[in-house]
């Protein structure tokens, strides 16, 4: 676990020196996407690849999927209700 905080730490400290290049900033971004990215990417094949999870989605039947799609609209929501609150500008 300090390994993970310290991590976290040295990386707020880089970023707090690196603010002011625009150029680097706009990169970060980029590259937390592409993290994002393969992170769910390895989360797939970690899933697929268990035959345990494989085997039994069948039997997850409706609830699974309705607790999932409700999982998705909240965060969806949640989502779109932070920024029209906290981030877009009012003109």
């Amino acid at each position: 676990m300090i390994t993970v905080v310290s991590i976290m730490a040295g990386g707020m400290l880089l970023g707090f020196l690196l603010r002011a290049k625009q150029r680097i900033v706009s990169g970060n971004e980029k590259l937390i996407n592409y993290a994002i990215y393969l992170l769910l990417f390895l989360l797939g094949v970690s899933i697929g690849s268990n035959e345990q999870i494989m085997s039994s989605l069948s039997t997850l039947g409706l609830m699974a999927l309705v607790v999932a799609m409700g999982a998705v609209a909240g965060s969806v929501l949640a989502g779109f209700l932070v920024f029209k609150l906290f981030f877009k500008k009012n003109d």
